[in-house]
C-alpha cells in the first residue's frame, strides 16, 4: 500500500509568499548619491577607520576601487577610481545594471593606502601616530 498522506515538513518550514521582483537594478542613482556615503560614514564609526576601501564588481569582472563619486545620473555613475598597476587616478563611467556587489572594507596595511575612499575625515599625517599605534620614543 503506497502512503498517500500529505507532505509533513518541519518546524519553521513554512513556504512563504514569493518574494516580489524588483522593479529595476539594486544599484542605482539613489543608491550612489545617499546610501553608499551613509553607509561608508557608518561603518567606519563602527570600526574606527578613517579611509575605507570601497570596491565596485562590475558584470565584465572588474574591480574598481573607489576614491570618490565623481557624479551620478538616472543611467550612469562616475567613480573617481585608482587602478592596482597604475598610480594614476581614473574617473570611470558606470551603467548601474552593471554594477553586481559593492564592498567596504577597513583601513588597510600601508601597500594598500592609496585605494582608500576619500571622507569627509583627513587620515592621520605621517608625523602622527595612527589610532592605537604609541608614538615612538626619541
Amino acid at each position: 500500500m503506497v502512503n498517500r498522506s500529505p507532505l509533513i515538513l518541519p518546524p519553521g518550514a513554512v513556504p512563504t509568499a514569493p518574494t516580489p521582483t524588483p522593479s529595476g537594478p539594486p544599484f542605482d542613482r539613489n543608491f550612489f548619491e545617499s546610501v553608499l556615503p551613509k553607509a561608508i560614514q557608518s561603518y567606519c564609526s563602527q570600526v574606527a577607520c578613517t579611509m575605507p576601501l570601497v570596491q565596485v564588481f562590475t558584470a565584465d569582472g572588474a574591480r574598481h576601487y573607489i576614491r570618490a563619486i565623481s557624479g551620478v545620473t538616472d543611467q550612469w555613475v562616475a567613480l573617481h577610481t585608482q587602478e592596482e598597476l597604475n598610480e594614476q587616478p581614473v574617473q570611470v563611467f558606470i551603467p548601474y545594471a552593471t554594477v553586481i556587489r559593492v564592498e567596504i572594507h577597513p583601513d588597510l596595511s600601508p601597500d594598500l593606502r592609496r585605494f582608500g575612499f576619500l571622507t569627509d575625515a583627513a587620515p592621520p599625517s605621517p608625523a602622527e601616530p595612527a589610532a592605537g599605534e604609541a608614538a615612538s620614543p626619541d
